[in-house]
């Protein structure tokens, strides 16, 4: 697992008072993904951080991920946002050789 950032207590404790708030679907997808860790999109093999959280109204949950150059340094033609990703579809992942 990669942490791309390394959490205060306090950005922590916003965290876990954010999460008390939402609803239970969404709760239980953003317990699993944390914000300062790097995922990989399996569908694509990019490196991503989660941005945010969709809840739909059959109570499933998707993410929006970022997906950038400083994680995918090798080839990577523009940054963007991706929305409606299915939680399923990201596995923790390492840092890229050139920043570990």
């Amino acid at each position: 697992m990669a942490n791309w950032m390394t959490p205060t207590p306090e950005q922590r404790a916003e965290w876990d008072a954010w999460l008390a708030e939402r609803p239970a679907c969404v709760r239980a997808v953003a317990e699993k993904l944390s914000p300062w860790t790097l995922y990989r999109l399996r569908s694509s093999g990019h490196r991503v951080r989660v941005f945010c959280f969709s809840e739909h109204d059959d109570d499933t949950v998707t993410v929006r991920v970022l997906v950038e150059h400083r994680w995918n340094p090798e080839g990577l033609l523009f940054e963007r946002q991706v929305f409606g990703v299915d939680p399923s579809n990201l596995e923790e992942c390492a840092l890229p050789e050139a920043l570990s």
